[in-house]
């Protein structure tokens, strides 16, 4: 892919090569302890006025370019055109030009960039633009003006086309400058665009050797801190879709691990597709510990409960209603599943069906049966519909095998006013209060906690758990945790 490369240039980007041999820093004013000030050393061999300014060194060298281009180097970004010069499609270079009664005019990089742009076409053939910066007088360390600048010139002048890599080398000239660059560039092209950093070498850049540059990193790094608070609020309400949606840029990262596949296994969870979920879950080490729990009957349950709580936590009170009824009434058919062994068929798509053998491999089960004579099937099956198994046959079945299912939390689950309750709320169009979502699990229920205790209490009747809260009782809350901390520490 080809790249448009845009590159602020300070007072530090060229230097040039005297008449001994040595590269000087035609902007370096500063004084050091092995040479005299390089600035001046580059006049003196010019032969220009003593204290002659960087702007009007770089603008004698522009007015005889022709004379000195061969004895100039673009000293930090060089060797990254030298080497990139089949990708790079075209260069844009920033320098500052400022009015006259600005102070500041004397370091304007104006003429460095006339200068490295007869450099870079002439060795390279590379299209170069240059873009005058502060003519109007805007200083190049006021932030506000930058940034606007910088977005009409995005538009106006860079506007790069829809398969162009944008490569920006931004070290030179004033911080505020090339901060507005950064936040500009990547407000309006994201993951677009690639940053590159320099490493100086006084030492190798004297001896006539550009700097070394990084490789290219992704510019959506610069806006993480900003990325990373909306992907932990999104992760807050279980928006994964969105977590992902965010984390795009990054999810390359090798630093991310299992963030990928984790994010999957929560866009799953949340729509109830939990064989996908542990499958996922299960190609990360989050679920080591837990393999055993993800191999039991019941394990579902749980995770549908959960569902409803986090559902209530979003304001979705329907889905939770939705939820945490089809996690007890579920349960119920699967703890009849592993219960009843043969006397159980379930092809998960007709009505779950309690074969007639069952009565004679447990003949106390007749006198349950008798307050509503089950209709005998000429296949040998009892009638078990959806309504039936779970109201009258399986209630049945309970009082047999797990009396406790029938009394305490899981009485009020079996009582014809919650019962009531659930089924007009199920079949009506409309929302849902808390109160009323509350009280189709019993009048006495009043806050979240309760309602979520009730839920947990029945599951783990059901099951023989102990679980305390039915976060603790979910695989996915364990996912969760591994996101948030794989975002926190990236």
């Amino acid at each position: 892919m080809t790249a448009i490369l845009v590159v602020t240039i300070g007072t530090r980007d060229l230097m040039f090569q005297v008449e001994s041999g040595t590269w000087y820093n035609i902007g370096n004013d500063r004084p050091q302890k092995d040479i005299t000030v390089e600035q001046f050393e580059v006049a003196h061999d010019l032969k220009l006025p003593e204290g002659s300014t960087y702007r009007e060194i770089t603008k004698y060298l522009a007015d005889h370019q022709d004379q000195y281009l061969d004895r100039l180097l673009p000293v930090i970004i060089g060797k990254l055109i030298s080497d990139q010069t089949a990708q790079i499609q075209q260069l844009f270079l920033i320098g500052t030009d400022q009015p006259t009664a600005v102070k500041q005019r004397e370091k304007d990089s104006i003429y460095s960039c006339e200068l490295i742009k007869a450099w870079v076409e002439k060795k390279h053939n590379i299209a170069t633009t240059i873009l005058p910066l502060c003519e109007d007088g805007t200083s190049p360390a006021d932030f506000e003006g930058m940034f606007q600048w910088w977005r009409k010139t995005w538009r106006n002048n860079i506007s790069p086309s829809d398969v162009t890599e944008i490569w920006l080398g931004l070290a030179g000239g004033v911080g505020q400058t090339s901060e507005a660059g950064r936040i500009s560039g990547l407000s309006l092209y994201g993951d677009r665009i690639k940053f590159f950093n320099f490493r100086q070498d006084d030492t190798k850049n004297r001896a006539g050797y550009p700097s070394e540059y990084s490789e290219p990193f992704l510019g959506t790094n610069y806006l993480w801190d900003r990325t990373q608070q909306q992907v932990l609020g999104m992760l807050d309400r279980y928006d994964y879709a969105g977590a992902q949606e965010l984390l795009e840029p990054y999810l390359q990262n090798k630093k991310l691990g299992a963030v990928p596949n984790l994010l999957k296994a929560g866009i799953a969870w949340n729509r109830g597709e939990f064989d996908s979920f542990l499958q996922y879950a299960k190609s990360t080490n989050v679920l080591d510990t837990h393999q055993q729990q993800s191999q039991t009957w019941w394990w579902m349950a749980y995770e549908q409960a959960y569902l409803a709580v986090v559902r209530l936590e979003q304001n979705n009170t329907v889905e939770a209603m939705l939820h945490s009824f089809r996690a007890v009434e579920g349960c119920l058919l699967i703890w009849a599943k592993d219960a009843l062994g043969n006397h159980f068929q379930d092809n998960q798509q007709d009505s779950p069906r309690v074969l007639n053998s069952i009565l004679g491999s447990h003949p106390k089960l007749k006198n349950s049966f008798k307050s509503k004579k089950p209709e005998k099937k000429e296949r040998g099956e009892i009638e078990a519909d959806a309504l039936w198994m779970l109201l009258s046959v399986q209630r049945g079945i309970l009082k047999v095998f797990l009396p406790a299912a029938l009394e305490g939390d899981f009485e009020y689950f079996w009582s014809d006013d919650c019962r009531r309750k659930r089924n007009e709320m199920s079949h009506r169009i409309g929302g849902m209060s808390e109160k009323e979502l509350f009280s189709a699990w019993g009048e006495d229920i009043k806050y979240r906690s309760q309602w979520a205790a009730r839920i947990l209490a029945c599951l783990n009747i059901l099951t023989g758990q102990s679980f305390k809260s039915l976060s603790d009782a979910s695989l996915f809350d364990k996912v969760q945790k591994k996101v948030k901390e794989a975002i926190e520490q990236f």
